[in-house]
């Protein structure tokens, strides 16, 4: 039981890349700019918010506080929010504006990574929580932020005088 939980605790941050990539390819050529450009700023902009939120509030891991003994070797540093709930979230968040069916079930794929995390002793539930809604508000501001960004115009066509 120990294995399955490291392995999905470490490493199944890797499904939802993987799906992305799937999603990405399957989608019409015009859209693939707009879900690459959508991925990158909503990394950028849940991560300045991970560090803001890591600022506000300390967790001690629950190896440092509980004496709970972890699965795997882990750094000794603040547990909230959750990295790899976070960005594996973020990915399920933009990936359900493209594809609902593959965004629902990559959400449900973060929150069992979280879980898993949980119970191999490297985070606190809140540090989950936080992790997935501090991603969720990440992608909603990146969706506003492409939304008003300026667009660059096409030419047009000069006609012939």
């Amino acid at each position: 039981m120990h294995e399955i939980v490291t392995l999905i605790a470490k490493y199944a941050i890797a499904l939802p890349l993987l799906v992305g990539v799937i999603v990405w390819f399957r989608m019409p050529r015009n859209r693939r700019l707009e879900m690459a450009i959508l991925m990158v700023v909503s990394v950028v902009v849940t991560a300045a918010l991970m560090k803001l939120a890591s600022m506000l509030h300390q967790d001690p891991r629950p190896f440092v506080r509980d004496g709970v003994h972890p699965y795997f070797a882990h750094s000794v540093d603040n547990g909230f929010p959750s990295d790899h709930t976070a960005y594996s979230a973020v990915i399920a968040f933009v990936v359900l504006r493209y594809s609902r069916l593959a965004g629902a079930a990559l959400a449900i794929v973060s929150l069992l990574i979280g879980a898993s995390r949980v119970v191999a002793g490297v985070h606190h539930g809140q540090d989950i929580i936080g992790g997935f809604l501090v991603a969720a508000i990440g992608v909603v501001i990146s969706i506003l932020l492409v939304k008003l960004a300026p667009r660059p115009r096409r030419k047009q066509p000069e006609s012939e005088a």
